[in-house]
């Protein structure tokens, strides 16, 4: 849907004399659509996928802000000023609001290298654009017949401070309108805020994240893969294995006193061999190898180290020496383990370059 006001200029089109001044809400509006469409160029015409991620973050960030000022001022004003004849426009675009949202969530769990990022980011622009015309060709052009110079840069001041403490990430189950909206933003504003300090101290795809985000995604993986074996044992009838434990028993000199300490040092091999290898599974991440191949590969990995720790310190035996059905077993968990841990570092680790 994209309007225009009947016998009304364009905002596009006036100089800022006729806006009402640089402070007036028409201006305001107008400088900052400026700054979105420059932002969507920008991304058009880079070639790299990771500055492209960032513009796309830049551009999020002041299209939610814009949003928000638009919600809790403009669309108020709007709406106090022409009646319920502006409720079906405010409306209208209060809904192109929530499907950004919404797609601005839905990009944060793709990887910038998945063409459904792109398919995704473009179909954003295309709202963002469709926004910005009914705004500058009906909705701004109709405030301007009926408010004041002064009443419009009033406006345009109310804007800006909102604007500026708005949040700053996609909230799509917030409402669009007060009260609801200007309830959630205080909190929500201190949350986003918190939460953007703390990337920018520790990136998405810097060495700190990689490692906090390997141990997380490790120790999933481990979580998974122990309650499948669970689940597995239960209906094969399969005793517990206890060569994790032997392998460590070997590896540290440890010699458990009883059956209970054999218990712990099984654990801690299970848990913590499988929780650092997370942090390879996420390096992985970071240079790309993610998905289907990054499964298979850091699944043939798992499987690597685990033989070359049990055969190294004499406890197991080589794979093709094992009865046919153990195998599988065997290959299916780690499978399991890898898919785990690999979908987890993927979501929480950005690719570098």
């Amino acid at each position: 849907m994209s309007v225009r006001a009947p016998g009304l200029p364009s905002v596009a089109v006036q100089s800022e004399r006729q806006r009402g001044g640089r402070g007036s809400i028409l201006s305001r509006q107008s400088r900052d659509h400026a700054v979105l469409q420059s932002l969507m160029l920008a991304y058009e015409h880079t070639p790299s996928v990771r500055k492209r991620a960032k513009i796309v973050d830049t551009l999020a960030e002041r299209a939610l802000r814009h949003a928000f000022a638009e919600e809790t001022v403009l669309f108020p004003a709007y709406r106090k000023y022409l009646g319920e004849q502006a409720d079906e426009l405010s409306a209208h675009i209060e809904g192109e609001h929530q499907a950004v949202n919404e797609m601005l969530v839905e990009l944060q769990s793709l990887d910038p290298h998945d063409p459904e990022f792109d398919r995704t980011v473009r179909k954003t622009f295309a709202v963002i654009r469709d926004d910005a015309r009914n705004e500058e060709d009906a909705l701004l052009p109709q405030l301007q017949q009926v408010a004041t110079g002064r009443q419009l840069r009033a406006i345009g001041r109310a804007w800006e401070v909102s604007r500026r403490t708005s949040p700053t990430r996609p909230h799509p189950k917030v409402s669009r309108r007060p009260p609801g909206n200007l309830l959630a933003a205080l909190p929500l504003a201190v949350s986003d805020r918190a939460k953007d300090a703390a990337q920018h101290v520790v990136p998405p795809a810097s060495g700190v994240r990689v490692l906090g985000a390997g141990l997380l995604a490790g120790a999933a993986g481990v979580a998974v893969m122990t309650l499948g074996e669970k689940v597995e044992q239960a209906l094969t009838g399969r005793p517990n294995s206890y060569v994790p434990s032997r392998v460590l028993e070997r590896l540290t000199g440890l010699h458990p006193a009883d059956e209970a300490e054999r218990d712990v040092l099984n654990l801690a091999m299970h848990w913590g061999q499988g929780t650092l290898l997370g942090v390879v599974r996420a390096a992985m991440a970071r240079r790309g190898v993610r998905g289907a191949s990054g499964a298979v590969a850091f699944t043939g990995l798992r499987l690597a180290v685990d033989q070359t720790l049990e055969n190294g310190t004499g406890v197991g035996a080589p794979p093709w020496t094992w009865p046919r059905d153990e195998l599988v077993i065997d290959v299916a968990h780690k499978a399991v383990y890898a898919v785990v841990t690999g979908s987890v570092a993927d979501r929480l680790v950005r690719t570098r370059g």
